[in-house]
């Protein structure tokens, strides 16, 4: 657990040889960075991935040597978390913009496409009576919403996000921009979540009586979730390598294809499912016991658990949680009309109620949106991503297999982007499902056993930007509670890298 970890023995005086000091479950950003921060500490390290390489929902691919993410594609700004641990990894550099053109947003039946008004946070619009806002919103709308800092801060306080954003700005604020805006980032339903949900939102509504002036501040301040965004050069995948590095000239196991099955408190015994019971007289009161899908079995006097939630709670035997998936289809499209941008870096999708013809939630366009990677490719090639899967409905390209997930995703791009493009243009494809971890209304996971410490998005939030410092927080909170069983010493909470 610290650099003296071998040496320490248990209160029974058995001696801790032969156990990893701290397990990660989870070899996504979240596990990678708070193993990196265990490491820089002092502590012995395990990380365990059940997929055979590392990176979760961060993750590149190519199409006819264009290199492209299929998972994450940049991080937010807010809060400089990202960029702090860039600059502690050397990569500060690589920090690239996004093109200043804008997203648009397109309602499903193709029938309105307008550019996302300035806003300060998930679509509210940060000045309502602009003339982008009232392209989007109509006069009625836009006025509904220019009301709302004179209405009283006990309007809509309470209640989930969809109730509070009704109330006080108006059902067009809620359709033509916050829905589509809050399934693009959180695959979830304004009606699952509320004001404490938004990163910064409840704050700056409590502090100012109003969402329009809350929104403003945010935008200012650059602390709004959906606000600005960065990249990196050569994807963010990099990122996973240079951490993968790291972990390599730590010191860190880094165990692939290894999928925990069980935990089981090292004084109680193992089901016979998880592999050979550890005979009792080898136990050491204190430690958990970590079964793998090949019977292996390791110890360990703490772990992370940098998991989806779904695996999180089977592992802890929480109530079952039904994950939510998201597929992206990527394609490269030789087409010269796309080298200008019709609709800005992107678009959201706004559902209708009735026959809706696209069926896509997002679209990026890729080569666009990053023109400092427009070097990887020709003239008129084109990255398109595509984001499928909205809250409660598998992705609709799910069951289609590539040639047919090929001919939606193009068609869902003609009609967002508002041009005819041919089959005979898509030069590749690759595609990707990821579950993804949704923001509900429960603000705290359940009581967690002493040892276990949680990371990842469904426990402090969407994006890299809350990831990451939830990331750093476990560690601490990890390296605490090792500091206060060696030594009943009250730990500071603070990660102190070796120099």
């Amino acid at each position: 657990m610290l650099t003296d970890a071998a040496q320490r023995s248990t209160a029974s005086g058995a001696p801790l040889e032969g156990h990893d000091a701290v397990a990660v479950i989870g070899g996504g950003i979240a596990g990678l960075v708070a193993a990196r921060d265990l490491a820089r500490s002092g502590a012995r390290v395990v990380l365990l991935e059940a997929e055979d390489d590392l990176g979760g929902r961060v993750r590149g691919e190519s199409i006819d040597d264009v290199a492209l993410d299929i998972g994450a594609e940049s991080f937010a700004t807010r809060g400089g978390a990202v960029a702090a641990l860039l600059a502690e990894l050397g990569m500060s550099e690589d920090i690239v913009n996004p093109a200043h053109l804008g997203s648009w947003v397109v309602t499903a039946d193709a029938m309105r496409a307008v550019p996302l008004p300035p806003a300060g946070t998930i679509g509210i619009p940060a000045t309502p009576l602009s003339w982008a806002t009232l392209r989007a919103l109509g006069v009625l709308g836009a006025c509904r919403a220019a009301v709302e800092p004179l209405l009283p801060p006990s309007v809509g306080r309470t209640g989930a996000l969809d109730e509070v954003i009704r109330a006080r700005l108006g059902v067009r604020v809620l359709d033509r921009l916050v829905r589509p805006v809050v399934l693009g980032i959180h695959s979830t339903d304004p009606a699952e979540m509320t004001l404490r949900s938004v990163p910064g939102l409840a704050e700056a509504y409590k502090r100012r009586g109003s969402l329009i002036l809350a929104a403003r501040d945010l935008r200012a301040s650059r602390t709004a979730a959906g606000g600005a965004v960065a990249g990196l050069r050569g994807g963010m995948a990099s990122l996973v390598t240079r951490l993968r590095d790291e972990l390599d000239q730590l010191g860190v196991t880094v165990r692939t294809s290894t999928r925990v099955v069980a935990l089981h408190r090292d004084d109680t015994p193992a089901p016979a499912a998880s592999g050979p019971a550890v005979p009792e007289g080898k136990r050491t009161p204190g430690l958990w016991r970590i079964s793998t899908a090949d019977t292996a079995q390791l110890h360990a006097d703490a772990v992370v658990l940098a998991v989806p939630e779904h695996i999180a709670a089977r592992l802890l035997g929480h109530p079952e949680v039904t994950p939510a998936e998201v597929e992206v289809v990527a394609l490269l499209v030789e087409d010269p009309r796309l080298d200008t941008a019709t609709r800005g870096t992107g678009a959201l999708v706004a559902e209708v109620a009735d026959a809706p013809v696209i069926t896509a939630k997002a679209l990026t366009h890729v080569t666009v949106k990053w023109p400092q990677r427009g070097a990887e490719r020709a003239a008129g090639r084109h990255v398109l991503r595509l984001s499928y899967g909205r809250l409660g409905r598998a992705p609709e390209t799910r069951e289609l297999d590539d040639r047919a997930a090929t001919a939606r995703a193009l068609i869902d791009a003609s009609r967002i982007l508002g041009l005819e493009l041919s089959p005979s243009a898509v030069r590749g494809m690759r595609r990707r499902v990821w579950t993804n971890s949704t923001i509900s209304r429960a603000e705290t996971p359940g009581p967690l056993p002493p040892g276990i410490t949680l990371a990842g998005d469904w426990v402090s939030g969407t994006g890299l930007a809350s990831v990451i410092p939830g990331a750093r927080r476990a560690a601490a909170d990890t390296l605490g509670a090792l500091h206060r069983s060696v030594s009943g010493s009250t730990p500071t909470g603070e990660v102190h890298p070796q120099r």
